[in-house]
């Protein structure tokens, strides 16, 4: 265990001199602000239409910002798992790490960590910063925090499993643009994999629009197979890694 928590150390040093953290800071800022300039100047029109006049303002807001976060999130989760895992192809040392006395698991599971983590760090800013649109808004009714606790616990199911698939897709293929491109036409497509509930439980990129909880949306399939795809995809990446001949 202490190996593990050297090699995470070491991780996050690396990740100094790239732009994951800006980007884990950048994306729910940049998704929050163009959410609190939308509702800032259609929050009346908004809350006027038929269909939302029984919602609540922080119902409201969850709904509107979906539209933009379940896109921006799985994006930010591609560009990561990328970025990290190319790290070390870009300098040329994978060879270093695998002659380190650690086990390939470690190292695969460290990497993991490192894509994980930070997918929890920006889930949770975007949470964060909802409740701040909403004290700037100044809704009238309290913090609906049940509705924004069981919304970021859903994201960081989804994320779950999508870290854990575009991880391995990272680790198996060294060239980035081509990690990229699968993570990309995924996210582009979420939304056509989302109109089927079948293919939206079997396609992790379709897990993040099931991630707004509403009684019309299958949140608990997503708790079902959001969790056994991210245990699958992360023990096939593990496998793959022990298997994976590094030049």
């Amino acid at each position: 265990m202490r190996e593990f928590y050297q090699l995470l150390s070491y991780e996050f040093l690396k990740q100094k001199s790239s732009f994951i953290r800006p980007l884990a800071f950048l994306s729910p800022v940049l998704a929050g602000g163009l959410t609190y300039l939308h509702l800032l100047f259609r929050y009346d029109y908004l809350k006027g239409l038929e269909a939302n006049r029984a919602l609540s303002s922080w119902t409201l807001l969850t709904i509107q910002h979906h539209f933009l976060w379940m896109l921006l999130l799985p994006l930010t989760v591609t560009v990561l798992a990328s970025v990290i895992f190319y790290i070390e192809y870009s300098s040329n040392n994978w060879k270093n790490i695998l002659s380190l006395p650690v086990s390939r698991i470690k190292v695969y599971l460290t990497k993991w960590s490192g894509v994980y983590i930070s997918s929890i760090f920006t889930v949770c800013l975007n949470s964060v910063l909802m409740l701040i649109i909403g004290y700037l808004l100044g809704f009238p009714e309290p913090v609906d925090w049940k509705l924004l606790l069981q919304y970021t616990a859903y994201q960081l199911v989804a994320a779950f499993s999508l870290v854990s698939f575009q991880s391995f897709v990272s680790s198996v293929i060294k060239n980035p643009n081509v990690s990229l491109a699968i993570g990309f036409v995924g996210v582009s497509s979420c939304l056509f994999f989302a109109q089927s509930q079948k293919l939206a439980r079997l396609i992790p990129y379709a897990h993040m629009v099931l991630t707004l909880p509403d009684p019309t949306i299958d949140n608990a399939g997503l708790l079902r197979y959001g969790i056994a795809f991210g245990v699958i995809f992360l023990a096939i990446g593990v496998f793959s890694f022990k298997k994976k001949e590094i030049y």
